[in-house]
């Protein structure tokens, strides 16, 4: 066996261990990139004037309603 300097093992421990990280926050953000489904994002309206609850697809601010015609702002949680 070939002797190894201490500070160059532990050199290579340090930057397999950034190439690790790294990969992984690729992969998770790859991952979660794939399993977005933009369908889902949905805003929920509450109209003030006719109490009627309905949903709009994407993120919007403003919505009318389907029922009597009001502008409504999105609720917020």
């Amino acid at each position: 066996m070939q002797p190894v300097d201490l500070a160059a093992f532990l050199a290579f421990l340090a930057g397999l261990a950034i190439v690790v990280l790294f990969g992984l926050q690729a992969w998770y953000d790859r991952r979660d990139v794939l399993l977005s489904d933009h369908r889902r994002l949905n805003s929920a309206f509450s109209c003030i004037r006719c109490n009627v609850t309905y949903v709009r697809p994407r993120r919007r601010e403003e919505a009318v309603c389907p029922h009597c015609g009001w502008n409504n702002v999105r609720l917020k949680f």
